[in-house]
């Protein structure tokens, strides 16, 4: 409990410290479009009328002037790269993400009327001073007012339901205070010895990040994709099953903070609330949460694997009135390709840190159909 608490107070670690800055934009530029220029237009009192007309206004903006109001000094080569990198993106890609974006800058010269904000700051990296930094704000409103409030903006369409936190599984295990010995002892014996040649170059107690390991899946993905994609949905079942027991392991208090502190769960009476706000198009509206009110009551939980899915563990919460079901998600966010090395490559690749998401609540009828 030391180690988990320890983390609350601290915020999640970030597993990008030893990532090149550039490469980190890269991985996070669709987000960085919806919640950067935004903040640029509002503080600058643009109002974009197209997605041409807000690209012009980027590339004629100067990052160093008055913009600066819109991040913290330590993201400021970050937002100057977003920009710079905006002609080499897919089109088609950039056109959606541009059009979110003017429904989030719409969202918040609509929240203006209603309470005058003085400006909003991007939180990339670096929260503004005063936020804690591990709100999970992507946006800070500062109203004239003195209040503050944080932005959680996803993007998709009418019915489609968007991740509400994305992490990794090392990284859970690690902010848990959890030994992952058990968990790598697993993969080996039920994954990774199965890679043709592995016992060669690695054993149970190396192959974790192990460069040799890599390259033998990656010639073995390439060679016999079929047969590794076996293994990969192995991996997932692994882990799956192994993140299930470690909250199925958790008290009930335990557990009732790890959502509050894990989930993107919207945060009432907290000196600085989190909101969420959803992007269609060119329109953005603030979303309900469907658990926030009941996590408090919460007096039992209960975590299994969905046998109709090979990504999805669903969570049972329970109060004394009520039962919900969580839906979350273990899978890679990565493809396996030879141009990428040993580095970054997906799937079996990601060793510890496949993604882990929550997507909301599930009908039970839907689970067990």
């Amino acid at each position: 409990m030391k180690t988990f608490l320890q983390f609350l107070r601290n915020g999640p670690s970030d597993i990008s410290e030893d990532i090149l800055l550039e490469k980190r934009v890269d991985t996070t530029l669709n987000a960085s479009v919806t919640e950067l220029f935004p903040a640029l237009a509002f503080n600058l009192k643009y109002k974009p009328t197209s997605v041409e007309d807000f690209k012009k206004f980027l590339y004629k903006l100067n990052i160093n002037g008055k913009a600066k109001a819109s991040f913290d000094k330590k993201d400021a080569v970050a937002a100057k790269l977003v920009i710079e990198k905006l002609p080499t993106m897919d089109e088609k890609f950039l056109k959606t993400k541009m059009e979110n974006a003017i429904g989030i800058t719409n969202y918040l010269y609509d929240l203006n009327s209603t309470k005058p904000i003085k400006n909003v700051v991007w939180g990339y990296r670096a929260k503004p001073k005063g936020v804690p930094n591990n709100h999970a704000g992507d946006i800070f409103v500062f109203f004239k007012d003195g209040d503050i409030i944080g932005v959680s903006l996803k993007a998709g369409t009418k019915k489609s339901k968007e991740p509400l936190k994305n992490t990794y599984v090392g990284t859970q295990y690690k902010n848990l205070g959890i030994d992952t010995k058990s968990l790598e002892s697993d993969l080996w014996k039920r994954v990774y010895s199965k890679i043709p040649g592995v016992s060669e170059v690695a054993n149970k107690d190396n192959f974790i990040k192990n460069k040799e390991v890599t390259k033998l899946y990656v010639d073995y993905y390439l060679e016999n994709e079929e047969e590794a994609n076996v293994l990969y949905n192995e991996m997932l079942v692994v882990c799956r099953q192994h993140m299930c027991k470690v909250i199925n392991n958790m008290d009930n208090d335990t557990f009732i903070e790890w959502v509050k502190q894990t989930f993107n769960l919207q945060r009432k009476g907290e000196k600085i609330p989190l909101v969420m706000v959803k992007a269609v198009g060119k329109t953005a509206e603030q979303k309900g949460d469907d658990i926030v009110d009941m996590i408090p009551l919460v007096t039992k939980h209960h975590a299994y694997l969905n046998k109709n899915s090979v990504q999805e563990y669903l969570i049972d919460i329970f109060t004394s009135e009520d039962k919900k079901t969580l839906k979350m998600t273990i899978r890679s966010d990565s493809g396996v390709r030879a141009e990428k090395g040993t580095s970054g490559q997906g799937r079996l690749g990601q060793y510890l840190q496949l993604k882990m998401q929550y997507s909301g609540v599930v009908w039970l009828d839907l689970v067990l159909s």
